[in-house]
């Protein structure tokens, strides 16, 4: 077992590194597709050609359809289904696996680093507070707490608000200032979260402070929004 609540599992796609317990599995995981019968792959999803001694038929790790292997040639990472190693893919799965890869590589690491924000909540004591959010290491909720948590010395910090679970979350907004017309001079002030939380919608506000940690800040609103589009496809993500 390489990581603390983590297993190696072996599936007929490849070596799997998965949670010991699925309570501690990521949100952002795909279940492995059910593959096609071979009885009933009679050609090529793709290109339609039929499949003989010279032609063989290969399986998209991602979509389970059958391909031949110029349409089924390419090898790519595939964390969402927790790949230790590249699997096979068919063009279209490889071409939204990559795309999916840069978050996985990039973004979804900031969010769990975290950033400082002032928080306003009707569920603070104050009504705002300043605190450090970030997502926890299986990806489930978000954490605020006062400071930065110590990790290396097994150090928590006090909570400034209650955890939100991810899958929770019915929408997030982000609120910039600047040039409306062009949002790439746009600056990011804030990102509203709403949440359900029981039988009911709860708000919560996050607003980038002016200053050293705006960069980090606006960085990890970016990347927030990215998660919610890759948990909820359909989902409406407006800016203001």
């Amino acid at each position: 077992m390489a990581d603390s609540g983590k297993k190696l599992v072996r599936s007929k796609s490849g070596l799997r590194m998965v949670s010991v317990e699925d309570r501690d599995s990521s949100p952002f995981q795909l279940e492995e597709p059910h593959w096609v019968p071979d009885v009933q792959c009679l050609a090529c999803a793709k290109c339609g050609s039929k499949y003989d001694l010279v032609k063989r038929r290969h399986h998209c790790r991602r979509c389970g359809k059958c391909f031949c292997g110029q349409c089924c040639s390419s090898k790519v990472p595939l964390p969402r289904m927790n790949f230790v190693d590249p699997v096979r893919m068919c063009e279209e799965c490889a071409v939204v696996s990559k795309k999916e890869n840069e978050f996985f590589d990039k973004q979804l690491k900031l969010l769990v680093n975290g950033s400082n924000f002032t928080l306003k909540s009707n569920e603070l004591e104050n009504d705002k507070a300043e605190a450090f959010c970030h997502l926890s290491a299986n990806h489930r909720s978000l954490f605020f707490s006062e400071e930065k948590p110590d990790r290396e010395n097994n150090r928590p910090s006090k909570w400034v608000h209650d955890p939100v679970n991810l899958t929770s979350i019915q929408e997030v907004k982000i609120q910039t200032a600047g040039n409306e017309t062009n949002q790439r001079n746009a600056v990011i002030t804030s990102m509203s979260i709403k949440y359900r939380y029981i039988d009911e919608s709860r708000d919560l506000l996050l607003f980038v402070s002016d200053d050293y940690s705006r960069k980090t800040a606006s960085s990890w609103i970016i990347a927030m929004q990215k998660a919610m589009k890759m948990l909820q496809p359909t989902m409406e993500l407006p800016t203001s």
